[in-house]
């Protein structure tokens, strides 16, 4: 038995949103990468086709420890969903959703049996004293 990740968007991602999460697909692509020659190796490959005509974000787990594709588009969704079976690769798609439901108010996620509830407010001790982006820009 694995998780599988649904999520859905109500609206395109703006481009400065897609930017955003093009930047934190190359920091996933990034903390995978020393490991590409040795068997600690998670992701196959992180492909970000980021061109006028289709914009998307895909990867997998390598060999064994790959299941299905995870697959994110720029363009709004209705229902979209990754089994990773609980593969290693979950957390690098977990995480890739996560951060889409931070920058973007009508994006969705959640998995099996979890989900983050936006209408509930953080407390105030969670809440960040500056806002910051994948760029170190302070807003």
């Amino acid at each position: 038995m694995g998780y599988t990740n649904y999520w859905e968007c109500e609206t395109d991602f703006t481009n400065d949103e897609w930017k955003a999460v093009c930047n934190e697909a190359e920091y996933i692509k990034d903390i995978d990468s020393p490991y590409q020659e040795n068997m600690f190796r998670t992701l196959d490959s992180v492909n970000i086709i980021n061109d006028t005509t289709f914009e998307n974000i895909s990867f997998n787990g390598v060999g064994d420890n790959g299941h299905e594709t995870f697959i994110l588009e720029k363009k709004a969704t209705d229902f979209s969903f990754c089994k990773t079976a609980e593969k290693p690769y979950d957390i690098y798609v977990w995480h890739l959703l996560t951060f889409c439901q931070m920058i973007k108010k009508d994006f969705y996620a959640r998995r099996d049996r979890w989900y983050w509830d936006k209408s509930r407010p953080l407390p105030d001790v969670y809440k960040p004293q500056k806002q910051v982006d994948r760029s170190g820009a302070v807003k």
